[in-house]
């Protein structure tokens, strides 16, 4: 076993999992506790491991820092209540809060070759195998609020699967509301909007399917607007869920993000992103631009492919018109802060991009100048390019079905794209991807929809692939 030995001051003083060398102990007067692998780390809070227990392997959660009683009592209280109700979780073997040593304990059984749902839905590769993932977590949740339980965060990391045995985990998270008639609509709605929120937006139409298993799962009737209730609040959530992603995380210093800000620029960029690059490119972006391969140049923008530290890397530099369009824009979002926002929206909703890595503004004081979007390089050709080319019918309409399911996939999300040309959808290994994204919106109205189509359909229209890509489409509204 190993001699390195934590106190609570040590995992308090821990803001890193690489910074937890392995194994340790942690002696708390009545027991030791021996941790060999690290599984998840709230830096100053919690961290859970595999390790042993009086020469058991267990799985163990270890709580400190303030507060940690609390948190560790809430834990107890809602793994028991879920034991009481005959929900599968994994077993308890002790637990202590140990006030001499200020920290707390919870001890339970370590179950091999066990994988979340969520891992597991990341493994499948059709609708029918996630609709299943789905369905093992929503029998658990039914049985939940059968008994009046509800899991306030519930996604598929709090299920495990065991072969065919699912357990919820994570019992900080669990409430009971008061009464035994089961939970009521209003709080269920709530909960399975919330589960909901993990399907892409085009597969929320497999939801009725599964809710119909949800409710025979319960065995009881709900109201009539049951169904449509979920829906809107599932829209709610999804807003709600976007909105707190962009205002709190992509424009600002976070774990995903770093920002440089001074009174001369303003530049926020991925932790992906070399630091030496970075330093690199904001110190003089233009002469970097200056010495790159020009993919496109116009009045208001130019494209560029340069290398950074031995890496290539596009660059789009918006330009200003005029001294009056650019007092105009000066107190306006910058085009490639739009660009850069939209990126990340379509990441954070599936949808195939070329990943952003740096956003620069040029300013004076709160007046913005020229912007900058960086982002990866990505080896391919525009989709004109691609269908033109002497590639088989074949794989040239197998890419067109790609791009009409990419199109259709942005439109269901609530988005559309603003500029859909052929020149805007790369084509990387016969897979398409979308780019320029300064023109997309937020928008599912069929007019805008239709827009994007019309702007395909232009340059499109004549192509041997035509059916595939608008299959679905009424062609001819797109001829008007």
């Amino acid at each position: 076993m190993s001699d390195l030995e934590l106190n609570s001051s040590d995992l308090i003083a821990i803001n890193d999992e690489s910074a937890i060398e392995l194994p340790f102990c942690i002696n708390t007067g009545s027991s030791r506790l021996y941790c060999s692998q690290l599984l998840r780390l709230l830096a100053g809070k919690r961290l859970v491991c595999k390790g042993s227990y009086q020469g058991q392997t267990v799985l163990l959660k270890i709580f400190f820092g303030a507060s940690y009683k609390r948190r560790c009592q809430r834990e107890l209280d809602g793994v028991r209540l879920i034991q009481r109700e005959g929900i599968n979780t994994p077993r308890l073997i002790a637990s202590n809060i140990d006030h001499q040593a200020e920290l707390a304990y919870i001890v339970f059984e370590y179950i091999d070759e066990v994988e979340s749902l969520d891992e597991r839905l990341k493994k499948s590769s059709t609708i029918e195998q996630r609709l299943t993932v789905f369905k093992q977590a929503l029998e658990l949740i039914a049985q939940m609020h059968a008994a009046s339980i509800y899991q306030r965060d519930v996604h598929l990391d709090n299920f495990l699967l065991d072969d065919l045995t699912v357990y919820l985990i994570d019992g900080d998270q669990i409430e009971r509301e008061a009464g035994d008639n089961g939970l009521a609509d209003e709080f269920a709605v709530k909960n399975l909007a919330m589960f909901f929120t993990q399907l892409y937006a085009w597969e929320h139409s497999h939801i009725e399917p599964l809710l119909d298993f949800y409710v025979e799962s319960r065995g009881q009737d709900f109201s009539t607007s049951f169904y449509q209730d979920i829906k809107r609040q599932l829209l709610e959530y999804k807003q709600w869920r976007e909105k707190k992603y962009i205002e709190k995380k992509v424009f600002r210093r976070c774990s995903a993000f770093d920002v440089i800000k001074n009174w001369q620029q303003y530049c926020v960029y991925s932790r992906e992103f070399d630091q030496a690059s970075v330093e690199q490119f904001i110190d003089n972006p233009d002469k970097a631009i200056a010495q790159g391969e020009v993919l496109k140049s116009g009045r208001t923008a130019i494209v560029v492919k340069l290398e950074l530290n031995g890496q290539n890397y596009v660059v789009k530099r918006y330009n200003k018109k005029s001294h009056l369009h650019q007092f105009a824009r000066s107190l306006m979002p910058s085009r490639a802060a739009v660009s850069w926002k939209n990126g990340h929206l379509l990441e954070f909703n599936h949808i195939p991009t070329a990943k952003p890595l740096l956003m620069l503004e040029n300013r004076w004081a709160a007046f913005r100048g020229r912007s900058y979007i960086l982002t990866e390089y990505i080896e391919g050709c525009h989709a004109f390019d691609y269908f033109e080319s002497n590639q088989p019918f074949d794989e040239r309409e197998a890419v067109a079905v790609k791009i009409n399911t990419l199109v259709k996939h942005l439109h269901l999300s609530g988005f559309v794209h603003g500029d859909l040309k052929a020149h805007n959808i790369w084509i990387k290994g016969n897979e398409p991807i979308l780019i320029d994204l300064d023109g997309m919106q937020k928008d599912s109205s069929k007019d805008a929809t239709m827009d994007d189509w019309q702007r395909l359909y232009r340059e499109l229209a004549n192509s041997d692939i035509k059916q595939a890509l608008f299959a679905g489409i009424n062609l001819a509204e797109l001829s008007e």
